[in-house]
């Protein structure tokens, strides 16, 4: 192999190393903010460097980390909020941070004031994440109901 493409290697995993340092410290201030505003019915059941798995309403989410590519090749991190034990692979709630972590609700979007390391900002998260999750809660209107 040669130097260039170690250095293109060595780029590539730097870049992901750095969005996954900014979904690690994300996590731990979710457990804080959780814990310190005793958010009843939502606890981390699990954080690694990767995954965090939050009890909401007796409900298992996963929130998963991960890295995509924008057209012109700016990497963004991605955070997905699942359901673990729905067969559903669409995330309840995903988001984007840029490389300053910057939250940005949609992959066109290029700046914020909001920050998934700003312990002020997660409160923002979990409100946007817990208005999605309970739209799935509901019952789907039946034709008969929307004629009502």
């Amino acid at each position: 192999m040669s130097r260039a493409e170690t250095e293109k290697i060595r780029t590539i995993t730097d870049e992901y190393r750095q969005y996954k340092i900014k979904f690690i410290q994300f996590c731990k201030l979710c457990e804080l903010v959780i814990s310190q505003q005793r958010l009843q019915e939502i606890r981390v059941q699990h954080a690694d460097e990767a995954v965090m798995e939050l009890i909401v309403m007796d409900t298992s989410i996963l929130v998963r980390f991960g890295v995509l590519f924008k057209a012109d090749n700016t990497p963004l991190g991605r955070i997905d909020f699942l359901n673990h034990h729905a067969n559903e692979s669409e995330p309840i709630y995903s988001l984007f941070f840029n490389q300053v972590g910057n939250i940005l609700e949609s992959v066109s979007d290029s700046f914020s004031n909001r920050q998934i390391h700003d312990e002020h900002d997660i409160p923002y998260v979990l409100h946007r994440f817990l208005q999605q999750f309970l739209r799935t809660l509901r019952l789907p209107e039946t034709v008969k109901d929307k004629k009502e």
